[in-house]
C-alpha cells in the first residue's frame, strides 16, 4: 500500500520527470507535506476507538508501511485521498508559483 502512495504522490507532482538522485529528495520534502495532509483528513475520518488503536500501532511501530496499511484497512478510499491531497498541493503549488510570476 505505501509504495502505491509513494507512486501516486510520484505521478501527480511530476516527481517522475527529475533526474533520479532529484527524485528521492523531492520526495522526502513534497511527500512528507502530503502525507501531513492525508493523516489529517484520515484522522477526521477514524473514530475514537479507531483512533486509539491507531496511537497504539504508531507507538509500537512507527513504519510508514505499516501506518498506512492500517489507515488503509480502516479506510478503504484512502488511496483517493492521497490523490486528492496530492493533487491539491500540486494546485496550490502552481498557483504560487503563477502568483510569484506576475
Amino acid at each position: 500500500m505505501f509504495n502505491e502512495i509513494n507512486k501516486n504522490i510520484v505521478l501527480t507532482l511530476g516527481i517522475n520527470t527529475l533526474p533520479v538522485e532529484k527524485q528521492k529528495e523531492a520526495m522526502e520534502r513534497l511527500g512528507a507535506i502530503v502525507y501531513q495532509e492525508v493523516m489529517l483528513r484520515a484522522l477526521e475520518i477514524l473514530t475514537k476507538e479507531e483512533k486509539d488503536e491507531f496511537e497504539k500501532v504508531i507507538e509500537k511501530n512507527a513504519d510508514p508501511e505499516v501506518i498506512f496499511e492500517f489507515l488503509y484497512n480502516k479506510i478503504p478510499n484512502l488511496g483517493e485521498i492521497v490523490k486528492e491531497e496530492a493533487e491539491s498541493f500540486r494546485a496550490e503549488s502552481a498557483e504560487i508559483m503563477n502568483d510569484i510570476g506576475k
